[in-house]
């Protein structure tokens, strides 16, 4: 094995994710992010399971980090707004979401947790029409879960503002 080849630790970080061996994990992309601290996708993968662990503050420095390397990617946003949508840093979070889906106009979580932030902030209209975004876009991908949130909060917004499906 080549001693500054990242791709072992990596993959086996990959592989303890797998398991849910999540601290053995991180490990492992520390010491693929010592060997090349320049790999974007490193500090993302370790990010989004610092985010997993609810270590949100971590999370988002790997997703700065992730950004500053490679700032085309929507993922990198998505994954910090998420963070700071589950801090309650709600309109931070939706900066994130905005450039995520600059990004990919396509991206129906980002609509999705856009709008979740929104309804937190009692911003019902704009919530509503990022759902009704994120819907179509969740049904041609077929993503189960979010179409049921999405509907799920379409309800919720509807009682708030007075209009019963």
């Amino acid at each position: 094995m080549n001693p500054d080849d990242t791709r072992p630790y990596y993959n086996r970080g990959l592989a303890k994710l797998s398991l849910e061996q999540h601290e053995a994990a991180i490990a492992d992309f520390d010491e693929a992010i010592r060997l090349k601290p320049d790999d974007a996708q490193i500090y993302s993968t370790r990010g989004t399971v610092k985010l997993n662990l609810e270590q949100h503050e971590a999370a988002i420095a790997d997703f700065d980090e992730a950004i500053r390397l490679n700032p085309d990617d929507p993922f990198h946003y998505y994954s910090r707004g998420l963070s700071k949508t589950l801090l309650e840093q709600y309109e931070p979070a939706i900066v994130d979401y905005d450039t995520a889906i600059s990004l990919n106009p396509n991206y129906a979580n980002a609509y999705y947790y856009r709008g979740f932030a929104k309804f937190h902030l009692d911003r019902f209209e704009e919530t509503k029409t990022d759902l009704q975004m994120a819907l179509p876009l969740a049904r041609q991908a077929g993503n189960v879960e979010i179409i049921v949130s999405i509907e799920q909060l379409l309800r919720e917004i509807d009682e708030h503002i007075g209009n019963p499906q």
